[in-house]
């Protein structure tokens, strides 16, 4: 496992993931802060009733629902595409590796570079945040929560986007399935959380602890019960697929 890892960091350094994971972070967090940038929000950075870290989070909310399932198809279309190209599947089975090994090491290494991404644009926008000038006591316990929720559904979606990278060899299959997923995330923010437990992309909003009402913005309890169980699944189907290829030839 440890030397298809290493493999599998080469090949990343080959296909410039970290250069995709820094232009969708810097996208990320433009468009996020742009609520920062109206004197409207000015005015209100000193005055708790306004919700200025409230109105930044929702905004941060609502673009990584958009970009998450983008980045995370994108990435693991890159690290896997490779494979279908040059007969890459059966020269690494011939070498020891078969394609359940690279996709488990595919994760494992796009994972932590998820981790960070994820880390640096929170921590972008906070800081962002600070230096307009909103002068209000931070609410750092959300953003932490947050932050490790999107984390989470990042990596239970990474799993099945190389699972159908994987078996499926036109990419644009999963590119397109990042765009509906894009289209479901910014939208099960509006959706009854029923409907948004059904859809994988529909526990971007199920993982966020503040939400939208008639007065504003007020705090929520995240479904944590139904993240865990959506994980457990998305990992019992990973592991069970990814050793099923372990025993197909490439």
């Amino acid at each position: 496992m440890l030397t298809a890892m290493s493999l599998e960091v080469r090949k990343a350094r080959r296909l410039r993931v970290v250069l995709v994971c820094a232009v969708m972070v810097a996208a990320v967090v433009a468009l996020s802060c742009m609520t920062l940038m109206s004197d409207s929000a000015r005015e209100g950075f000193g005055d708790p009733a306004a919700q200025p870290w409230e109105s930044l989070f929702m905004s941060h909310v609502m673009i990584a629902a958009m970009t998450s399932p983008l980045l995370v198809a994108v990435l693991a279309s890159r690290q896997v595409d490779i494979e279908h190209q040059g007969q890459g599947w059966m020269l690494s089975q011939v070498a020891g590796f078969p394609p359940g090994l690279l996709c488990r090491a595919k994760v494992a290494v796009l994972g932590p570079l998820l981790a960070v991404a994820v880390a640096v644009q929170t921590t972008l926008i906070v800081t962002a945040g600070l230096v307009a000038g909103i002068t209000v006591p931070l609410p750092l316990g959300t953003w932490i929560l947050y932050a490790v929720g999107l984390l989470l559904v990042d990596l239970a979606l990474l799993c099945l986007h190389v699972l159908l990278a994987a078996r499926v060899e036109n990419q644009l299959v999963g590119m397109g399935v990042g765009l509906l997923g894009a289209f479901c995330g910014v939208f099960s923010l509006l959706m009854p959380p029923a409907l948004a437990r059904v859809l994988p992309w529909g526990y971007y909003a199920i993982v966020s602890p503040m939400g939208m009402s008639d007065g504003g913005f007020v705090p929520i309890t995240p479904g944590y019960g139904w993240l865990a169980a959506f994980l457990v699944l998305v990992a019992v189907l990973f592991g069970t697929v990814s050793h099923r290829f372990d025993r197909t030839e490439a």
